[in-house]
């Protein structure tokens, strides 16, 4: 660090310590205040003036340096992007069929069980019968059968897309959409629904505040002014 450089490092520290020393209580110790306030300012244009060419010159040579890796990274990351965009389609299309699949057999499964039941229903009616059984009782017998829980096996098919070590990782992201504001804010005002699903549109809001200051008037809304 040069030595001017250096010496309004020096000022500039004196000065802080003396703004976190400096109490108004007064009209005295506010012109003081008011004095040290000035000073302050001048102490900013010194520190920018010192450093200003100091940090030009560094974010010139950041500028430069992180243009120049981008040349060679952004490719690779698009690139990887790009490979890891077709690697989830394709493991996407798998996970369709496999889906496809197991349903496909397990309606099969299903319609196995209905002709297993209708055939051992079949079998108790002719066995009632057999017996010498009553027509009520007959139909008691069938009906149970058929009434019976049913119960197929699940199909779960494994996976057929391979794994690969160090391989991409993908990750299912769901997220939300308003389809209607008035419904939403009347689940919040009914208990429904937290206050947090209803974010205030603020960049709004403070427009309208700056615009009409404490003639502000929205329910669940104040205007609030501070000094800056």
């Amino acid at each position: 660090m040069h030595d001017e450089t250096q010496e309004v490092v020096e000022r500039a520290l004196t000065i802080v310590e003396q703004a976190r020393a400096v109490r108004v209580s007064d009209n005295e110790t506010y012109i003081a205040a008011g004095d040290l306030w000035k000073a302050i300012g001048d102490m900013i244009r010194e520190v920018r003036d010192a450093f200003d060419p100091i940090c030009e010159a560094a974010h010139k040579a950041h500028k430069a340096a992180t243009a120049k890796r981008a040349q060679y990274l952004n490719p690779l990351t698009e690139a990887q992007r790009s490979v890891k965009s077709l690697m989830a389609a394709y493991d996407d299309e798998q996970e369709r069929i496999r889906r496809e699949e197991e349903r496909r057999l397990a309606e099969i499964a299903r319609k196995q069980e209905e002709e297993r039941r209708l055939q051992e229903a079949i079998a108790a009616e002719q066995e009632a019968k057999r017996v010498g059984a009553s027509h009520e009782s007959i139909a008691q017998e069938v009906e149970a059968v058929l009434s019976a829980p049913e119960y197929v096996p699940p199909v779960v098919l494994p996976k057929t897309t391979p794994k690969i070590g160090g391989g991409p990782v993908y990750r299912t992201v769901w997220s939300a959409e308003c389809v209607d504001i008035r419904a939403l804010c009347r689940a919040v005002a009914g208990g429904k629904a937290s206050p947090e699903c209803v974010t205030p549109n603020m960049p709004t809001l403070n427009k309208m505040a700056a615009a009409l200051k404490d003639a502000l008037n929205i329910p669940g809304v104040r205007a609030v002014s501070r000094r800056v």
